[in-house]
């Protein structure tokens, strides 16, 4: 490849369009001998010869392109970057994108530009990411979204949330799953809330983030589990057991008995996580609740599935089980669960509740 001569008279037509503006897309215009500080305030200024020139270097991890982003003062660079990740044009102008920036890895080397220390100066790649979260174009705050989830500042929040109201639903999709990184309890109620009109997609991100945030989010979910809505307790329940927080064992047993049944096969399965945990409250339930069909497949698979794990808990819940699937059942349940309770308790496999 030829070296480019920034002498030549017909330099910034060079840089700038002619090259990138072909028809063949294959063709990779000459990368040349400019520095990479005068490519980057060429890039600001919207040269997308230089654009192109710079981004080569970046994504040869050339130290002097990434020091050139990092001490340039000016934000149109930053500006023209997200545009760049998002849209695959520079400073709103068509960019034919040569066969290097053109993979799904260039994309996300570039994103971490964005990201403390690796390019762009942390204060401005904030400000600017914060900003194009109200751009009109929705791949711009989708993009801006989605490296604001992997900067992780709390200064973001509120913005993400916003975006949880979103017009488009991949804006929205991308702030569900930012919200779940960046690791605010403030974000926990809106992601709740969200919940109420989320279709499936959404819902199942929301979830993923309620998981990440762990602890954080399990006061919420709680509060949520009682709600009217089948869909809101399928997912609190869901959430809750796969977090395997210990405040939601009285929750999750109560779900055994939920109105809905995929309700309490999730508040079921959720059960299994906490181990012999759940094996105290699911046999006091069953001394106490008048026994259903339902509560009997809940409650049964709750137990046998830890006596399966644990081998010691056998001679005392099958027993229970085999009574809860027999023609008695309603009556044979309570008397066997308080015997299986009681046994447990006085040979110290489970403590007293």
């Amino acid at each position: 490849m030829m070296p480019y001569d920034s002498s030549q008279t017909e330099m910034s037509t060079r840089r700038d369009s002619a090259p990138l503006e072909q028809s063949d897309n294959d063709v990779t215009p000459p990368i040349g001998i400019t520095p990479p500080q005068v490519l980057a305030q060429e890039a600001a200024a919207g040269r997308r010869g230089a654009a192109w020139r710079l981004l080569y270097w970046i994504m040869e991890n050339d130290p002097r392109a990434v020091i050139a982003v990092s001490s340039l003062d000016d934000d149109r660079l930053a500006r023209h970057l997200l545009e760049f990740i998002a849209l695959r044009t520079w400073a709103g102008k068509p960019f034919v994108v040569p066969p290097p920036l053109r993979s799904a890895y260039a994309r996300t080397r570039l994103r971490t530009l964005f990201l403390p220390g690796a390019g762009v100066d942390p204060a401005r790649a904030e400000r600017i990411l914060l900003t194009a979260m109200h751009d009109k174009r929705p791949m711009v705050r989708e993009t801006a979204a989605h490296i604001l989830g992997i900067f992780g500042s709390p200064a973001a929040t509120s913005e993400l949330i916003t975006a949880l109201r979103d017009p488009v639903a991949t804006v929205r999709l991308q702030a569900a799953k930012a919200l779940g990184s960046v690791g605010d309890p403030a974000a926990v109620p809106a992601l709740v809330s969200a919940l109420r009109g989320a279709d499936e997609q959404l819902g199942s991100q929301i979830f993923t983030s309620l998981v990440s945030l762990r602890h954080l989010a399990v006061p919420a979910l709680l509060e949520a589990s009682s709600s009217s809505s089948a869909w809101m307790r399928w997912n609190c329940m869901r959430a809750l057991g796969e977090i395997g927080d210990s405040r939601a064992l009285t929750v999750l047993v109560k779900g055994l008995c939920d109105t809905d049944h995929s309700v309490a096969w999730m508040a079921a399965k959720g059960l299994v996580h906490f181990g012999k945990k759940s094996v105290g409250p699911v046999l006091q339930l069953l001394t106490t609740t008048e026994m259903t069909p339902w509560l009997v497949e809940t409650a049964s698979f709750v137990l046998s599935n830890q006596y399966h794990f644990n081998a010691k808990l056998k001679p005392y819940l099958e027993p229970v089980v085999q009574h809860m699937r027999g023609v008695a059942y309603r009556v044979a349940t309570p008397h066997n669960a308080q015997k299986a309770l009681s046994h447990l308790i006085a040979d110290g496999l489970i403590e007293q509740q």
